[in-house]
């Protein structure tokens, strides 16, 4: 699933105010540090499951049969 920069920051904004509701949360950086940070980590998770994606359709496309997106087998493999 891939997301705008605007829903990531959008989901940045929203861990972030989460994080300030809780009182068990204490953090010692700047909040637009921590804000900034969790958009990279959304971000760098992203491209590892772009990067995953690749790799698992160029093994499905290396199959002797043609195997249907989104069937069972689709999703086994």
């Amino acid at each position: 699933m891939k997301l705008s920069r605007e829903k990531i920051l959008r989901l940045s904004h929203l861990i972030l105010d989460r994080l300030n509701k809780d009182e068990e949360v204490e953090y010692f950086a700047d909040p637009q540090e921590i804000r900034q940070e969790i958009v990279k980590m959304i971000s760098d998770e992203m491209k590892s499951d772009e990067a995953i994606d690749v790799l698992v359709r160029r093994k499905i496309e290396s199959q002797k049969r043609t195997i249907v997106e989104g069937s069972d087998e689709w999703e086994v493999l």
